[in-house]
């Protein structure tokens, strides 16, 4: 990446098969859009994409860790208890004995 340190841009050239590229060219015509812009329009769409996958993921990772404090809160479960049932949690999570 060192040698790109002073481009702004630069330029990508990609084959696809004749019928996704004809795709690609009635989206750009409906849009009034051009080739490129569609294919930058995908990309970000797709970066999107994985920014909202990984937002659902750190979701549900606090959702999961708050509900088990509430499960554990309710249960009146000890430190140790507590600590006992987040390894067992963590076990089953992960595809361990069930």
């Amino acid at each position: 990446m060192n040698k790109y340190k002073h481009v702004q841009q630069k330029a990508i050239t990609v084959r696809f098969p004749l019928s996704d590229y004809l795709k690609i060219e009635r989206e750009a015509e409906e849009l009034g859009s051009n080739l490129a812009d569609v294919m930058r329009k995908a990309w970000l769409a797709y970066n999107s994409s994985q920014d909202f996958k990984t937002d659902l993921k750190n979701s549900e990772i606090r959702l999961t860790s708050k509900l088990f404090e509430i499960c554990c809160a309710v249960q009146g479960l000890s430190e140790q208890e507590r600590k006992d049932a987040f390894q067992e949690l963590k076990s089953r999570l992960s595809g361990g004995v069930k």
